[in-house]
């Protein structure tokens, strides 16, 4: 069995990381890590994930010295993981129960370096238990079609916590832009299949038409905050697009990027 490695970044979640652990923990596929890298929270999330560590060796918890943000906090467990391939999970998300099965069998299958799926939209206060109550088949016809990756066409949407990418796109293409603190999944899928259809499509990809993660909607949710914040959007859109520029004119190099070496 080919180990993943689960990179949950976990910043002020104490209501939501024992849902998030407990979902990773109930997976069909049992043969992961569980790296959660905590980004000096000012609650009781370190110290709840590391209870959780105590109780299974497929848990691994780090504490970064400053509160550094999302991506940084991505980075340094990508950098600590072994598996083939990487997932990424928000703290306060968690996954269906055949979440890593269904990923890592459409990876397999169809020789792709990057899968990705749906996720489910749940209420803020909505437990692990009700989460899977819930119907997938017909939540999934109530939305609008998620196969939004078009070769020829550029990327808009991908649900970062729907994703699996193998290792070495990290070693080829780069990590998460660290000076970006919101948006870096975007700007990494851009880096990876281009913005418009002049760019280059650089790695291989399946859209798996199934849910595979259940996404929280809350008032704390980044995605909230920025809907809530037009000018902190915008200003996060502008530094994702000069990122992306950057990289496109310059090229991915060491300079402008850090790398998965190992």
């Amino acid at each position: 069995m080919t180990l993943i490695s689960v990179i949950v970044p976990l910043y002020n979640y104490e209501r939501y990381i024992r849902y998030c652990i407990r979902s990773i923990l109930n997976q069909t596929y049992t043969n992961f890590e569980l790296i959660i890298v905590d980004d000096c929270s000012k609650d009781n999330s370190y110290k709840i994930a590391k209870k959780n560590e105590e109780k299974d060796n497929r848990i691994k918890v780090i504490r970064l010295n400053k509160n550094y943000g999302y991506s940084k906090a991505k980075n340094e467990g990508i950098i600590l993981s072994k598996g083939k391939y990487i997932v990424t999970l928000d703290a306060d998300d968690m996954m269906t129960k055949k979440s890593l099965q269904i990923r890592i069998e459409a990876a397999i299958k169809n020789n792709v370096s990057f899968v990705y799926a749906d996720a489910i939209m749940v209420k803020n206060d909505i437990t692990l238990k009700n989460c899977y109550k819930l119907n997938p088949e017909r939540i999934r016809k109530k939305r609008t079609s998620n196969a939004i990756y078009n070769a020829s066409h550029g990327l808009y949407n991908i649900h970062a916590q729907s994703i699996m990418i193998h290792r070495d796109v990290f070693k080829k293409y780069g990590l998460f832009d660290e000076n970006l603190r919101s948006r870096s999944d975007r700007e990494m899928w851009w880096r990876l299949f281009g913005r418009s259809s002049s760019d280059k499509v650089n790695i291989s990809s399946y859209y798996i038409n199934e849910p595979v993660a259940y996404y929280r909607y809350h008032r704390n949710s980044m995605w909230r905050r920025r809907k809530r914040n037009k000018v902190l959007d915008n200003m996060i859109i502008k530094e994702s697009e000069k990122a992306y520029k950057m990289r496109k004119k310059n090229g991915i190099t060491k300079e402008n990027t850090r790398f998965l070496e190992n």
